[in-house]
């Protein structure tokens, strides 16, 4: 059976086979349940939005007040040429990276080598001799010393703007191999 929803409908369906008696036709004046839901939601949705239009301003007061973070940017516009802030003063030390303490010499001269200030003036002294170097341009020195037979004590002095510091170290010599 098919249901039919208009007269129109109606004579299209005989018309192209149908027999009546299959036909349903809805009554006069009884909605359909289609058209019955159909109305019903439109109704709800427009009942929705009136209730938002007409309620809406009064229940946003109700809800508490949100605030996003403020961001603010540094100017560019006012910014000068940064002044040079002077270098601290750098206290005048002397390391001593070679030979390392109580270390035993293979041959009987020995490069001494550290660091202290650019541009210092130093003193590496043995037992038998010293040797006066200028520092690199990081501060880095080496220096050649003679050494004696057995316990040698070498003495790293760094002068630079009339101030001095020293440094010791002690390192064994033996002609005999191991």
């Amino acid at each position: 059976m098919f249901r039919v929803s208009s007269a129109s409908s109606l004579a299209f369906y005989i018309r192209f086979g149908y027999p009546k008696q299959h036909l349903i036709s809805p009554a006069p004046g009884i909605m359909n349940k289609d058209a019955l839901l159909a109305t019903l939601i439109g109704l709800a949705a427009g009942l929705v939005i009136t209730g938002v239009l007409l309620l809406g301003p009064s229940l946003t007061k109700s809800f508490p007040k949100l605030s996003l973070p403020r961001i603010t940017l540094p100017s560019l516009a006012k910014r000068g040429t940064p002044s040079p802030t002077p270098a601290p003063a750098q206290e005048l030390t002397v390391t001593i990276d070679s030979p390392l303490p109580e270390e035993i010499a293979v041959g009987d001269t020995l490069l001494v080598s550290g660091s202290t200030l650019p541009g210092a003036t130093v003193v590496a002294q043995g037992p038998l001799d010293e040797d006066v170097v200028l520092t690199r341009d990081g501060g880095a020195y080496a220096a050649k010393v003679s050494l004696i037979e057995g316990s040698n004590e070498i003495t790293v002095t760094a002068y630079k703007d009339g101030k001095s510091v020293s440094q010791k170290v002690t390192v064994f010599y033996t002609p005999e191999e191991f």
